[in-house]
């Protein structure tokens, strides 16, 4: 599960893709069948499969196999170019500032155009009931790692480690590099995680996050900053994508729930055992998932808010005394936002000085009475399972976390 978890990142953390081997003119002209855009890709030729594939949608648009590869790819391209402009200007030596100066505001944006292309790309797969992709991600021979050549921690990176029973896949076996049968419940799944990207970037180009650098100058005695909100749009627009990423959560959901096949699956159902990730999903995992995503979407409409006082208790006890009776009104911060005030010039531990620095810090999230999300209880419970041992909540959580 550990190396499938890095698909998010992966295509972040890659180089270049190969140069193709072979001519894309070798396509017919005449060819809207997505098999050769399928096989570059199985091949790691990820510009060669580009490019195949935007021929096939030139002459079938509605190709859903040709989208879902030419999706896969303009994502791994876009990561790729965001990764080396990141570590470029970070090279520069100038801290946070390159999120804000105009080349470091452009590689962002270059970034979020890419998602919105591989989203366009998504929804036309969605769109076909029918539509399945058979690819083994661990057969991609490609330098993920970033050093020059494909060495074995890239051939490693998505296999299949663990068995499930507490030991481990001998290494070249076949079931260490399975190949998945991707169906439409995972491209609804593709979809949720492209859309809290997309407002994770529109997030970061929402506000001025260099001011942040003072806290590590010397001569920084205000103990007072302000990252300015330059573009609210933005901050709206996010909450948008983080809806629509929970409505994607839900139809995956649903479609899974809804299979009655049991072939290679990404995310299997209660019922389906062939899955090659070793962890079976019950029906609690996916009763906490649904959960999950009905909290979020309660708090991100103002139905509901977070208890502050409840989830600094689950983390530190202790701390929670120090903490106001208040609660975070996601909706309400993202839908009229506005500077982020981070004020330090009390260093008293005091509930007085803790609740002026959560003002300053949720804005017009931050209110005194509202109802609780149910959101903390649900992963105390989780936690407690944990305690007492009748219950993997590492195994819930990562779960969780794949699955939203």
């Amino acid at each position: 599960m550990k190396r499938l978890l890095v698909l998010v990142l992966a295509a972040a953390a890659c180089t270049g893709s190969p140069k193709p081997e072979s001519p894309i003119a070798q396509l017919p002209t005449a060819a809207t069948d997505a098999a050769p855009a399928i096989a570059a890709l199985q091949a790691s030729k990820f510009d060669e499969a580009r490019s195949i594939a935007s021929q096939v949608m030139q002459k079938d648009g509605g190709n859903s196999r040709a989208a879902a590869v030419r999706a896969l790819v303009t994502y791994q391209a876009a990561g790729h170019a965001l990764i080396t402009r990141l570590t470029a200007l970070a090279e520069q030596g100038d801290d946070l500032k390159f999120l804000d100066h105009e080349a470091g505001r452009q590689m962002w944006k270059t970034f979020l155009d890419g998602l919105d292309a591989v989203d366009r790309d998504l929804a036309i797969a969605a769109a076909d009931p029918a539509f399945s992709l058979e690819l083994c991600l661990a057969c991609w021979e490609h330098d993920w790692n970033r050093t020059g050549e494909v060495d074995e921690r890239d051939r490693k990176l998505f296999e299949i480690e663990y068995d499930g029973k507490g030991g481990e896949i001998p290494e070249g076996t076949p079931a260490r590099r399975p190949t998945f049968r991707f169906d439409v419940g995972d491209i609804d799944w593709a979809r949720a995680m492209i859309s809290f990207q997309r407002a994770g970037v529109q997030l970061v180009l929402a506000y001025q996050w260099s001011e942040l650098d003072k806290l590590f100058e010397r001569r920084f005695t205000e103990r007072k900053l302000t990252i300015k909100l330059t573009d609210p749009g933005r901050v709206k627009k996010a909450r948008e994508l983080i809806l629509d990423g929970v409505a994607y959560a839900d139809r995956c959901r649903a479609a899974y729930l809804a299979e009655t096949d049991d072939d290679r699956e990404w995310v299997p159902n209660p019922r389906q055992q062939n899955h090659p990730v070793p962890l079976p999903m019950d029906a609690a995992i996916y009763d906490t998932w649904a959960g999950v995503t009905g909290d979020v979407r309660r708090m991100l409409t103002s139905e509901e808010g977070l208890s502050l006082k409840q989830v600094v208790a689950l983390v530190e006890p202790k701390a929670a005394t120090l903490v106001p009776d208040a609660y975070l009104d996601f909706g309400a911060m993202l839908r009229d936002p506005r500077d982020i005030v981070l004020d330090l010039t009390d260093s008293s531990e005091s509930p007085a000085n803790v609740e002026r620095i959560l003002r300053g810090v949720f804005g017009n999230g931050y209110r005194t009475g509202m109802k609780a999300s149910p959101l903390v209880q649900r992963l105390g419970r989780m936690k407690a399972d944990l305690d007492r041992g009748t219950e993997s909540f590492d195994h819930k959580l990562r779960y969780l976390l794949w699955l939203n």
